[in-house]
Order: structure tokens, then C-alpha cells, then sequence
């Protein structure tokens, strides 16, 4: 296949592309208020299950310092006190 331009590929009428806006256009109000109200309105089904951290935390039941804890309830728990 021989080398193509990309002119080849370009639309042939001038059509307007999305562009986010730059530092001199206001933002939409109103996206930012859809996000915020998709923020504040999250369904418990997406919460993360799981949590790592690079520096161990404290198990909020039984103490011990670890990395990986898992959602039991309303709180982050380690392997051992997770109520599978």
C-alpha cells in the first residue's frame, strides 16, 4: 500500500470539532453542577470492595497495620476480620 497524506483522510467540509474550552471561555455551569450532583447522588454499589496503600493502615477493629483492606459494612477491615 503506498504512503497516503493525511489530506487523504481529512474531512472534505470544515466541520467544528469538540474543543474543551481554553482559560479565556467560561466553563459550562452546567456541567459542573451534573457532576457534582453525580457525585453527592453515588449508589453504595459503586464503592470500591477493596483498598491498598502504599504505607501500612491500622484495621479500624482489630488494629493490626496492613495494605490491603476490604469494605465490611461502612468500614475498610482487614482479611482477617472481613466477614465473608
Amino acid at each position: 500500500m503506498p504512503n497516503r497524506s493525511l489530506d487523504d483522510f481529512a474531512a472534505g467540509d470544515d466541520e467544528s470539532v469538540d474543543t474543551p474550552p481554553s482559560a479565556d471561555e467560561p466553563a459550562d455551569a452546567t456541567d459542573s453542577a451534573d457532576a457534582n450532583a453525580d457525585a453527592d447522588s453515588r449508589d453504595v454499589s459503586t464503592l470500591a470492595t477493596y483498598r491498598w496503600t502504599p504505607e501500612p493502615a491500622a484495621c479500624p477493629q482489630c488494629g493490626e497495620s496492613v495494605q490491603k483492606r476490604w469494605l465490611d459494612g461502612d468500614e475498610y477491615v482487614c482479611l482477617d476480620c472481613k466477614d465473608w
